[in-house]
């Protein structure tokens, strides 16, 4: 991510343009029964609705964005709630995961199809990885968007076995919006 990136990321974070809430991601909420604490980290966290879920669940977070003006206003509303979040402010294409750290990794909305290896081996045995990504259908709802943000069916599920983790669950599309890909996937004990 260039610098240009990361002034454009503050200036859509200061506008209230994109995820510009405290609200977790649906997909994990929903999958709340697999959600059993520990260490865990959220990449392209923007103003940490999920991060602030995970803490409120006793997990210890680690919250990585580009953007400054995100992780400031995910810090004052951490401090509003009484939580705790460990926030680093990172080019994730150049930020490395450390090796079995973290039980839980989750990805929304942010790709790099590189970044799936390396939070592979970011999760300790066991360790789940939530991702969620724009899809190929996108596309056609908004045909401005870059192609290389977007992945191709089965994609995010090849990457992932790649990595060597086992699908828990998977799906191109959901009925709720045919241009989401969520997929849920484990490293192996």
């Amino acid at each position: 991510m260039t610098e240009s990136d990361r002034t454009r990321w503050d200036r859509k974070f200061s506008a209230g343009e994109g995820p510009a809430h405290f609200q977790p991601n649906r997909f994990l909420t929903e999958n709340r029964a697999l959600l059993t604490g520990g260490r865990a980290l959220d990449a392209a966290c923007g103003w940490g609705g999920s991060a602030l879920y995970l803490a409120s669940l006793g997990y210890e977070v680690d919250a990585v964005d580009a953007s400054g003006v995100a992780l400031a206003r995910a810090q004052a509303e951490a401090r509003r709630q009484g939580l705790h979040l460990n926030l680093v402010q990172a080019d994730l294409t150049r930020w490395r995961v450390h090796a079995a750290r973290y039980d839980l990794v989750i990805v929304f909305c942010y790709l790099n199809r590189k970044f799936v290896a390396q939070v592979a081996g970011g999760l300790r045995p066991g360790g789940l990885l939530f991702q969620m990504n724009r899809n190929e259908r996108y596309l056609q709802v908004c045909p401005g968007f870059g192609p290389d943000y977007v992945l191709a069916p089965g994609e995010l599920r090849q990457l992932s076995e790649s990595a060597g983790l086992e699908l828990l669950s998977y799906a191109d599309g959901t009925p709720d919006d045919p241009a989401l890909t969520q997929m849920i996937a484990r490293r192996p004990q």
